[in-house]
């Protein structure tokens, strides 16, 4: 591999806004702006669903504990505004937190319930940023780029206190993380969490997400069962332990994915999965 390509920064952008829209379009320039060399960094948008902090977290543990020669760091954007029903003096919401991995994946996050947690037992060092957290209605582009640049900069001047590893919340077992392009749903459940409920392949389970039960069976993959069965198995997600996956097998996008009949779960939605 080329000194080059070793040198390069990989900045992984995961926001709640459409890839190729305007917004990421707005965040990209202003990243661009504030960045010493940005012909050294490439920059890789990642769109998740609107309000989605489970999908944050997910997808920001996906992309930290991949290979990579070079340097990586992740910047993920998206806050719920649900904590409050009354209106937000001067736009306040959440702030952003600067962690580093014991890998030494460097990650900027919007602080949420589940941004840290998929990382939790690598991080190496977790500080508050110094960033303005109210005065604008688009904080993703005002404030927190310029800080993220820096970071990639190499000046850190702008991170605060140590903040407290054990405060990050544990990701329960029993949520939806991610529905992907094919309609198959990851959860937070791991593949030692359905040999601790002793299931094997084959084995029929209950499963109820979103108001609807299912009948599904324990399998090594989603193409060992028959077309239109549910299969509950470890998926492409989480590496040395996978995370559990629900694949309703269709041969075409027309017919009903594990998403339609489930009546696409938002992330963060609980599920059981009940022996039979």
């Amino acid at each position: 591999m080329s000194m080059e390509n070793k040198s390069t920064t990989l900045l992984h952008v995961i926001c709640d806004y459409v890839a190729g829209g305007m917004e990421f379009g707005e965040i990209t320039n202003r990243l661009q702006f504030h960045l010493s060399a940005p012909h050294a960094v490439r920059i890789h948008p990642t769109e998740v669903p609107s309000l989605d902090t489970m999908a944050i977290g997910f997808v920001t543990a996906q992309y930290a504990y991949a290979p990579n020669t070079g340097r990586m760091f992740i910047y993920g954007n998206a806050a719920p505004r649900r904590d409050s029903n009354k209106a937000m003096k001067s736009n306040i919401d959440h702030g952003i937190k600067y962690a580093r991995l014991n890998n030494g994946v460097e990650i900027v996050n919007v602080w949420s319930e589940f941004a840290f947690g998929f990382v939790k037992k690598d991080i190496v060092e977790f500080r508050d940023i110094d960033c303005p957290n109210s005065g604008s209605q688009f904080r993703s582009r005002d404030f927190f780029p310029e800080k993220v640049a820096e970071l990639v900069n190499g000046n850190r001047s702008s991170l605060g206190k140590e903040l407290d590893i054990s405060e990050i919340p544990e990701i329960p077992s029993n949520l939806i993380a991610w529905t992907d392009g094919f309609g198959n749903i990851k959860t937070t459940m791991r593949k030692t969490d359905l040999e601790k409920m002793k299931l094997k392949p084959g084995d029929k389970v209950q499963v109820i997400l979103n108001g609807v039960s299912m009948l599904g069976v324990i399998s090594t993959g989603g193409f060992t069962v028959d077309r239109g069965v549910l299969a509950v198995n470890a998926g492409s997600s989480g590496y040395e332990n996978p995370f559990v996956e629900l694949f309703l097998r269709v041969h075409h996008m027309s017919e009903k994915t594990a998403a339609v009949r489930f009546d696409y779960p938002e992330g963060g939605s609980e599920f059981k999965i009940k022996p039979l």
